[in-house]
């Protein structure tokens, strides 16, 4: 065996969602992997800070402003990276929200807008990239949540996205599998992002102690979106600490 193969060298990856965490964290995985990366946000700054972070690990990079629930302005965006690059080989989408509260306060407006950014966006995402898919195959890789296997307090919308998600990516992963086009997504748990920094108290609950950091989470879309992958699709990779198998009932201290 002459090594596991993980460079992208020579492939066009698309990085939607490129924020300052688990987003740039997979730009940066897929730059060091030698793909070209392709950094979409609607942050425009977000994007562009991205992209120059590829370009300092040697990687050619370039940046778009685009919103994700537009689709007349993704479809033209896409358009003009396959016609840049001869196609689209890798995708991996970031994009994603959360809104805290019980199932029974959630408002329509909550539930609507976690529905939009967390399942219906990857459903049109796809639907513009997959075009651009060259014929001899490519990779997509979606950012899920362990929320989207098990049940939680508050969570009610961003769980039944995330599940929707799952299953989404398993129909696309068979649909698709003929065209050479695989279809995967990770599950991170909790991680250590601007937006809960600090919060050790979620480190405590995990069996390794600690919260993962978004370089956790970049390096397992990088292998999903790689050659070492190549057999796998349909599947959903945790990258959770352990938290996933932890029976909630029974511990050491029973």
């Amino acid at each position: 065996m002459s090594g596991i193969d993980t460079q992208l060298d020579g492939k066009t990856a698309v990085v939607v969602g490129t924020g300052p965490a688990i987003g740039r964290a997979c730009v940066a995985g897929l730059a060091g992997a030698g793909a070209r990366v392709v950094c979409l946000d609607v942050d425009s700054d977000a994007a562009k800070a991205s992209a120059e972070t590829a370009r300092e690990l040697g990687a050619e990079a370039s940046s778009h402003q685009v919103d994700v629930l537009d689709r007349a302005a993704l479809r033209s965006v896409v358009a003009q990276i396959a016609a840049e690059h001869g196609g689209i080989d890798v995708l991996v989408n970031v994009v994603g929200t959360s809104k805290w509260s019980l199932t029974g306060d959630t408002s329509d407006e909550e539930w609507d807008l976690v529905f939009d950014l967390n399942l219906r966006q990857q459903w049109v995402v796809v639907q513009e990239v997959l075009p651009h898919i060259p014929e001899a195959g490519g990779s997509i890789v979606v950012i899920a949540s362990m929320s989207g296997q098990s049940a939680s307090t508050r969570h009610g919308a961003y769980g039944a996205a995330k599940a929707g998600l799952i299953n989404l990516v398993k129909t696309l992963a068979v649909e698709y599998g003929p065209r050479n086009i695989r279809v995967n997504a990770v599950a991170p748990g909790t991680i250590d992002t601007p937006a809960r920094a600090g919060d050790t108290a979620l480190g405590a609950k995990v069996p390794l102690g600690r919260r993962g950091q978004p370089r956790d989470i970049g390096l397992a879309a990088t292998f999903l979106a790689s050659g070492a992958a190549d057999y796998i699709t349909g599947q959903v990779l945790g990258v959770d600490g352990g938290v996933t198998v932890k029976h909630g009932l029974i511990d050491l201290g029973d």
